[in-house]
């Protein structure tokens, strides 16, 4: 055996004792990664809104993701943005033009991904936002109404208590294609805040700006007044009972007495069932004045006189 045949065989169990000390060899590194899914596509007044899905516990393995669009024959790479992306926003679009999305994932080695799937946009002129806004607080809702924005055009509800700051949700689950919506979900000790958007019930939505803010404070939930106001006498008891107000969201109701003589009413109790019982005996006439509870106000009053012994 020659010398060279001799450094040449010491050299490869070298080779293949180091690597057996690290673990065997790998190309893992080096494999194509997971396309990136679920590409969705959202005009909101003067922007694209890319959103796509992508495994949290393979991100560590990209070095980012590639936005790639087509606004002819051929893609072009728009934009990258880093592992931990989920979104981007595209600026730089014409209106009534057709462009085509696709996202790719990086390794980071370089090696690219399967495409994901693939968006065709084109988005239209943007209609006005919803004017003449209105709400009133109903017995179970807060129904809003507006003016049209035009023919074909839907709205979405959008709603805070945090004014001016508003998720990308709206609180409706399917657009609204009429002019009116009641929310029955009450947040009834703090102040809520509303704005709608007009929108086009297209595959990418386009939506408009948003209205004018609508302001809804625990004060405008005024209940209905009680009534069928009725009262029994038993010894130096009086009971009193009532029909109660129609709003869900009534607290309770307060009672006020006045005897003949006095000037004016004072509250002598609250009741969260529409009947209360006066133990303070009285030969004089009385009257009585009931009013509902609401979160921050009362209703107008029900009043009866109850004549002395």
């Amino acid at each position: 055996m020659t010398f060279r045949r001799i450094v040449s065989v010491a050299l490869l169990c070298l080779f293949i004792f180091a690597c057996g000390k690290k673990g065997p060899p790998t190309l893992k590194s080096y494999a194509k990664p997971q396309a990136p899914s679920l590409l969705s596509i959202w005009h909101r007044e003067d922007k694209i809104i890319l959103s796509w899905t992508y495994a949290n516990n393979l991100r560590a393995g990209l070095k980012g993701f590639q936005i790639v669009r087509a606004a002819g024959n051929g893609f072009e790479r728009l934009a990258f943005v880093s592992n931990d992306k989920s979104t981007f926003i595209d600026s730089k679009f014409t209106v009534n033009d057709t462009y085509r999305y696709k996202i790719v994932a990086e390794s980071l080695k370089g090696v690219l991904s399967n495409d994901s799937n693939i968006i065709t946009a084109t988005p239209r002129p943007l209609p006005n936002p919803p004017a003449s806004i209105h709400f009133a607080v109903k017995s179970d809702s807060v129904e809003l109404t507006w003016s049209s924005s035009g023919e074909g055009v839907c709205y979405n509800i959008y709603k805070t208590i945090q004014k001016g700051s508003y998720g990308d949700a709206p609180v409706n689950k399917q657009p609204i294609c009429t002019q009116s919506f009641k929310d029955p979900t009450l947040l009834l000790d703090r102040t809520v805040y509303y704005t709608l958007r007009a929108l086009f019930d297209t595959g990418m939505r386009d939506e408009g700006y948003a209205s004018v803010e609508i302001e809804v404070k625990p004060l405008n939930f005024v209940p209905s007044p009680p009534s069928d106001f009725r009262y029994v006498r038993d010894n130096d008891k009086t009971f009193l009972i009532w029909k109660e107000s129609p709003e869900s969201w009534v607290k309770g109701y307060r009672i006020y007495r006045k005897r003949e003589g006095e000037s004016g009413y004072t509250l002598i109790g609250e009741s969260r069932l529409p009947s209360f019982v006066d133990t303070e005996k009285s030969d004089k006439k009385v009257w009585y004045m009931i009013r509902a509870l609401g979160p921050a106000a009362e209703s107008e009053p029900l009043v009866m006189e109850v004549p002395g012994k």
